[in-house]
Formats: C-alpha cells, structure tokens, sequence
C-alpha cells in the first residue's frame, strides 16, 4: 500500500492503537506495518495536473485554430459536408471515446485519472455533436435550453451506465445550466423569472442538488457519486448566496450601480449566516465537504464585506494594513493548528 508521508503515519499510528488495545496481535501489527510504502512524491497529483493541463493545452489549441482564417477556410473546404453528417460524425467520436474509456478502465482498473481523462473527450464531443444537431434544418429553430437538456440527459445516461465521476459532475453542470436558460427563456429572456434574479435561481439550484445528495447514499447506482453532488451543490449554493451579498435581487447594472452596498446588507447577512449553517453542519456531522465550503466561504464573504464597506472610506495605508494583520492572524492560526496535528501525529509514534 503506497501512502505518502503524513497519511502513513496516521495509519501507523491506528495499527499501535489497534495492538494495544488487543485487537491485533503483534505479529500481525508488523505485517501491516510491513505493507506500508512511503512514497516521497505525489505522483497521482502529478498525473492528475498533468492531464487537465494536456486537456485544457488541447482546448487552446482548439481555439488558435478557430480563430486562424486561414485554417478555417481550409477545414471548411476539406469537411464541406452538412450538419447532420457532422452531428453523427462528432456523436460516433464521442460514443467511441466513451467505449475506449470503458474498456480502458477494464483493462487498466487503477489508472483512474487517464481513465476519466479520456471520458472527457466524450463529454466534449458529445456537446459538439448536440450545438451541431442545432443548426441542422430536422430541428431548426431549437432554443438552447432545449439543447443542454437534450445533452444533460446524455451525460446522465451516460454517467450512469459507464459509470463514471467525471461525466456524472459534467451532467449536474449543464442540468443547472439548462434551469438557468429554461427559466430566462420562459420570463422572455428576461432579468427575473417569479421575481427571482439569476443569482437566487443559481442558489435555489445548488440548494436542491446538494439535497439530492444526502438522498445518494441510500440508491446503489448513484452512491459513488455522493461526495461529486455535494460538491457540486454547496458550490452553486454558496457561491450564489455570494453574488446575492453583491448585487442582491438586482439584475440591471444602472439600477444596481445607484445604490450603496449598505443598502444590501440584508443579503450579505444572510450569506454569512448560510456559511456558518454549513460549518455547523460539517462539524456536527463531521463531514469534511461542509467543513471546507464553510470556512472557504466565510472568509471569502468577510473579505468581500471588507472590501466594500471600507475601500472608499478608509485611508487606503490603513486598508491594507488593516488587511496585512487580518491575512497575518489568519495564516498564524493555520500554522498553530497545523503544529498541533503534527505534535499529535508525533505523540502517537512514540
């Protein structure tokens, strides 16, 4: 078992726990201990780096050759074919880069991060080949909600039958993306739909996907796929309730500039609240998502509260002095409960 240094000694430090309290004999302690290697470097976050920086190059390069003229009008000349010969071109790539992840997977079951890496090809051609079934004359004129719910249902299928993390956080992406057009497209493309801006339909959103999530666990099909909904979730939920302490239920830039950030306090209250309801429940249940998003976002509020209630008023030497100390007691009282862990570790070497 390949661990690396911190983790190797938490788990040391359970075998001693569990010799001395009788649970397993010595001989059996050392054959643990025995299974353990220490690896000095993080190469799965290395590999996991890697891909996404190999994807996203990728996508660059996707994008220089959009934008080259030249090359646009030699692709156009060499697949001068109709949009539904391209649709069924780009779905056949995608349901081949779904199959060849599959089958990879089967074949080579721990290399998981070159696994998913290639179902995202499969997410990318499947949005490719859906954008173009939109521009083909069978289903012309089709609106754009209709499109990512049509690829929404894909990636679940697809998540679900393969199953794969990856696609499965794709198909909750573009299920909100599809609430957020769904709901412009029924208010006329208007800035509110029930009254409601697009900050509170994103939080409203994340609200019920990070339900969902406490519903996972108890479904065998969708159980692998708990810790991706809550993240999911508690990232729209949070990170709307953070645009709200902003902009509040304002949606028009002129409307929303003539008024003092004072006036929607209301809102940033509410936001703040919102954080330490998660971080209560992290720590009350002791489930480290809710703990991080918690925290994450209560600075970040904190910080933005700081930024517009005193950057106009406040000298701006004692802003940033202000702000120097803050980010100094912050990072003082990291370092202490980071010593403590590493003194408890210590302690139970010994």
């Amino acid at each position: 078992m390949k661990l690396n240094k911190r983790k190797a000694k938490v788990v040391t430090s359970a075998i001693d726990e569990w010799q001395q309290t009788n649970q397993i004999n010595s001989q059996q302690a050392q054959s643990l201990k025995e299974s353990i290697e220490v690896v000095g470097f993080d190469w799965r976050l290395m590999a996991v780096y890697s891909f996404w920086i190999a994807i996203s190059c990728l996508i660059i390069s996707v994008g220089v050759l959009l934008a080259d003229d030249y090359l646009m009008n030699l692709l156009a000349t060499l697949f001068d074919a109709p949009a539904s010969v391209l649709c069924t071109t780009t779905a056949i790539l995608a349901a081949l880069c779904y199959y060849g992840g599959f089958k990879r997977r089967q074949r080579y079951p721990s290399k998981t991060i070159s696994n998913e890496a290639i179902y995202f090809f499969g997410v990318l051609m499947s949005a490719v080949s859906v954008g173009i079934l939109g521009e083909t004359s069978l289903f012309t004129p089709i609106s754009d909600a209709t499109l990512l719910l049509i690829v929404t249902i894909i990636y679940f299928a697809v998540a679900l039958v393969l199953p794969s993390t990856l696609v499965w956080i794709f198909a909750l992406i573009s299920f909100t993306g599809w609430v957020m057009f769904e709901t412009t497209y029924l208010s006329d493309f208007g800035d509110y739909f029930l009254g409601l801006n697009h900050p509170i339909r994103l939080t409203i959103v994340g609200a019920a996907i990070a339900v969902f999530g406490l519903y996972c666990p108890k479904q065998p099909k969708i159980r692998d796929f708990t810790d991706s909904t809550q993240f999911i979730g508690l990232l729209f939920f949070l990170f709307g309730f953070w645009l709200l302490s902003i902009f509040g239920n304002h949606s028009d830039f002129i409307e929303w500039s003539k008024i003092k950030q004072i006036d929607l306090v209301h809102w940033a209250i509410l936001s703040i609240t919102a954080c330490f309801a998660i971080l209560y429940l992290g720590i009350h249940h002791a489930n480290s998502l809710c703990r991080s998003f918690g925290i994450t976002f209560l600075l970040i509020n904190l910080y933005t509260r700081f930024f517009e209630y005193f950057w106009d008023t406040a000298h701006k030497t004692i802003f940033f002095a202000v702000l120097a100390f803050s980010f100094w007691l912050l990072g003082s009282r990291a370092e202490k409960l980071w010593r403590l862990g590493q003194q408890d570790n210590s302690k139970s070497d010994t």
